[in-house]
């Protein structure tokens, strides 16, 4: 397969501008590097020139790990004065963790970019993630191909933060040395990040020892899963169904599905089961395969799920392991046990634990008492917080309990978009937002 040829910061910029058919408001996020300067620059421009009904407003996260931050962050406010566009800096305040600082700093910079948008009125978050960088991005998950179920794949031109707005990503077609080039002819100078060639951190490491070695192609990994994705949907609104609110079941026909599209389908349903952030590993998932493809009754548990073959089919639910009680404090949500959101709209503390009793379910007829003995102890029941003088336990009161999938509540790649919207359906839950237009 031919290799695309790499577009200019313009034409990048044009065509996400002509792809937004309803005027829209894009922040910019912009750190003073050179792909995200070039990313503002292109945008300002390719809106001039094809006179788009679409304005740009920009936000600098400050990180203040770098004695120069605030420095640079206010250099980043001049340029965008100068372009006439409205700027933001965003300060990352309060201590940091001393392990864990890319995942940690990452989850900060999309909180904060995704506040400053709903204060602009912004539609979508635009990134100057770069071809060079869709490269890193498959190269470190080539590295950790033994626990990657999928095998590789790159970043998605969109994805979904938080359930609530969408990153776009127009220059993943667009090298690094291009959009220096286009810097240096419009005169227009950029901030070298030093961390960037820091080997403490993968992403600098890959990037120091790939060379000049075969690039792999961000396309075809983007198209592969799409494709993984849309059949695993497919196989789920075919043959899934939900009971009580916590058992998935896949009848006995989806087990002929093709080999690559019921994998991704289970593991993306023991995800969900486990109420897990992540797939499983691929040690564990050709385990589950060999077991599913033998036809004989059995079962395992992998990444917090139960998984049964039976005659009638797969059953797939959390196990009982602990599935805790937690407080639900006066007038706050959280998230109980991965798999339910819960919130708590009294003026009093309330408890969410398993329940005592089987929720109903259409299969209870039909389901060992073992199956359902299980499925009280991982469904939720709210409860008033015991009276310690007497230790009796006050009447339940109300709470709102909703399903909740950390496999894709908080980062939601576009290709999986359709998979992610076919287990909404199963639940019961609303449609995941779709990417602007």
């Amino acid at each position: 397969m031919d290799t695309p040829s790499p577009a200019s910061p313009e034409d990048a910029a044009r065509r996400l501008l002509i792809s937004l058919r309803n005027p829209t408001r894009l922040l910019v996020a912009i750190s003073g590097g050179s792909d995200s300067t070039g990313l503002l620059v292109a945008l300002k421009r390719a809106s001039a020139d094809c006179g788009s009904p679409h304005d740009l407003v920009a936000a600098t996260v400050d990180h203040a790990l770098r004695p120069h931050s605030a420095a640079e962050a206010q250099a980043v406010a001049r340029l965008c004065a100068s372009l006439d566009i409205p700027h933001r800096i965003l300060t990352w305040h309060g201590a940091k963790p001393t392990t864990g600082i890319s995942a940690a700093a990452r989850e900060a910079r999309y909180a904060m970019l995704a506040d400053a948008a709903a204060d602009f009125g912004a539609t979508a978050i635009v990134t100057g993630h770069t071809a060079d960088d869709q490269d890193e991005t498959i190269a470190m998950r080539a590295a950790r191909a033994a626990e990657d179920n999928l095998g590789l794949s790159g970043m998605a031109g969109a994805m979904l933060y938080d359930r609530r707005i969408w990153v776009l990503r127009p220059f993943l077609s667009v090298r690094r040395d291009a959009i220096r080039d286009y810097l240096t002819d419009a005169g227009i100078g950029w901030i070298d990040d030093p961390s960037n060639a820091d080997r403490r951190y993968e992403r600098v490491r890959v990037r120091q020892d790939r060379g000049t070695a075969m690039r792999p192609s961000g396309e075809e990994a983007t198209e592969r899963r799409r494709q993984l994705s849309t059949g695993a949907a497919g196989l789920m609104e075919r043959y899934a169904t939900l009971h009580a609110g916590c058992l998935i079941a896949l009848s006995p026909e989806a087990l002929g599905a093709e080999p690559a599209i019921l994998r991704h389908a289970l593991a993306t349903l023991v995800a969900v089961a486990g109420g897990k952030p992540h797939r499983p590993g691929m040690a564990a998932m050709d385990k589950l395969m060999r077991l599913v493809g033998s036809g004989l009754p059995g079962r395992m548990t992998l990444a917090r799920a139960l998984v049964q073959c039976r005659r009638d089919g797969l059953y797939l639910m959390r196990e009982i392991r602990d599935v805790l009680p937690r407080p639900v404090p006066a007038h706050s949500a959280i998230l109980w046990d991965g798999r339910y959101r819960v919130t708590n709209q009294t003026d009093e503390v309330l408890q969410v634990g398993p329940r005592t009793e089987p929720p109903p379910s259409s299969k209870a007829e039909v389901l060992p008492p073992a199956m359902q003995r299980h499925m009280a102890r991982i469904s939720p029941e709210i409860r008033a917080v015991p009276e310690m003088e007497t230790g009796t336990e006050a009447p339940a009161a109300p709470a709102a309990i909703e399903p909740a999938f950390p496999l894709f509540d908080r980062f939601l790649a576009e290709t999986d978009l359709p998979l992610a919207d076919a287990v909404a359906r199963l639940f019961g839950r609303k449609a995941y937002l779709p990417p602007p237009a």
